[in-house]
């Protein structure tokens, strides 16, 4: 759970009042974030546009980590139990040169 500092959160009421005042200190960086309770509740969350894109790209490289983790986890596991299958870079490049003139046709 994310933490807030006193000054960072706000009534709702506080900021329908004070708008501009308040998002102008996300604007001037003077704080990260801005939580805004109503009866006395974290209700909503204002972010500078780029800090938000930043979590966005945070969470989906986190995705893509754990996909790969799998992936990997998974190829290791065929090894392990003998299921996999080798091909040399002459076999490989044959089936790659196959595939590739499927896809041109």
């Amino acid at each position: 759970m994310v933490a807030y500092n006193a000054n960072e959160l706000f009534s709702a009421t506080e900021v329908a009042k004070n708008f501009a005042t308040i998002t102008s200190k996300l604007y001037k960086r003077e704080l990260e974030k801005i939580g805004i309770l109503k009866n006395n509740k974290l209700d909503f969350i204002l972010l500078k546009s780029e800090d938000f894109e930043k979590i966005i790209e945070k969470e989906v490289q986190k995705a893509l980590f754990e996909e790969d983790r799998k992936f990997v986890a998974a190829q290791v596991e065929k090894i392990k139990s003998g299921t996999a299958k080798f091909y040399s870079t002459d076999e490989a490049e044959a089936k790659l040169g196959t595939v590739i003139k499927a896809y041109e046709h």
